[in-house]
């Protein structure tokens, strides 16, 4: 009896100690070229990476490298993960959700693929029901119909398949994801909204990112052991890069609606007109 009150003891020790020692990844590819708003995020992660010893900025080219970074760090300092952010572009013109760890791709298409996801899984043992792992990409949870264009068919995204998928992969955790744009606004380690809003290029006010215009600011989170896909206000990184569920969402900010329903009305406008176009 003696020596399962200390082994249990013991568990319990370790837990607590796992719980204290929590690190935080903010994860993100190597460019190829001179990206200026990447740059200034890689600035702002670097930075907080510098003055916050338990967050982590990793720049990995694949997810064999990302994962070797993240453990080796973790076992350094019998960690568990606390945040896991996976800064990545979205690409809208291939019709569906997905996200990128450097040249790895990842998406309903393989994320049920074991042989696809061995990195991941990898990471698996450092996450529990207290980690939170963030698609920082553009649609990345998006559930909407994908309008279709030269170089994809329309279809649905499969934002909330790559979601249950990741679920499933970090059983016990939480996942997040947007349904429209991810923005790298300055301060995106500020706790606010800089995640929110809408690029400001001429291509984004064509009729084919109507969807996204509708969905702007939701986000979605998932966990597979209550299997439970909801809605959640916009999401936030702190300072420590803890993500967060800002306590408004971002459309019920008077500008931030206005200017969707003024781009939507722009759009709806344009859309009709090429449909009469088509016609005549």
């Amino acid at each position: 009896m003696k020596k399962l009150f200390l082994s249990a003891t013991l568990l319990i020790s370790l837990f607590a100690a796992a719980q204290n020692e929590r690190h935080n990844f903010y994860v993100t590819g190597k460019d190829k070229g001179f990206h200026f708003s990447s740059l200034t995020v890689k600035a702002q992660a670097f930075f907080h990476d510098v003055f916050h010893k338990k967050f982590h900025f990793i720049i990995a080219g694949s997810d064999t490298e990302a994962t070797q970074k993240i453990a080796r760090i973790l076992n350094r300092h019998h960690g568990m993960i606390g945040s896991l952010w996976f800064d990545s572009h979205g690409l809208y013109k291939q019709g569906y959700s997905s996200f990128h760890i450097g040249s790895n791709e990842f998406s309903y298409k393989n994320i049920n693929d074991s042989t696809a996801t061995t990195c991941l899984q990898q990471l698996k043992v450092y996450c529990d029901q207290n980690t939170n792992i963030g698609i920082g990409s553009c649609y990345g949870g998006a559930t909407f119909t994908f309008p279709g264009n030269e170089h994809a068919p329309a279809g649905r995204m499969n934002g909330d398949s790559l979601m249950m998928g990741i679920g499933k992969i970090f059983s016990n955790s939480t996942i997040y994801a947007s349904e429209s744009w991810v923005m790298n606004k300055p301060g995106i380690f500020g706790d606010n909204f800089a995640f929110a809003g809408y690029p400001w290029g001429k291509k984004y006010k064509q009729s084919v990112w109507m969807p996204v215009w509708n969905y702007l600011g939701n986000w979605k989170k998932y966990n597979n052991s209550t299997e439970q896909m909801l809605s959640v206000n916009t999401v936030a990184l702190d300072k420590k890069g803890n993500i967060n569920i800002r306590s408004r969402n971002y459309l019920e900010l008077d500008k931030a609606k206005r200017k969707q329903q003024k781009n939507l009305a722009k759009l709806e406008v344009a859309a009709n007109q090429k449909s009469s176009t088509n016609e005549n």
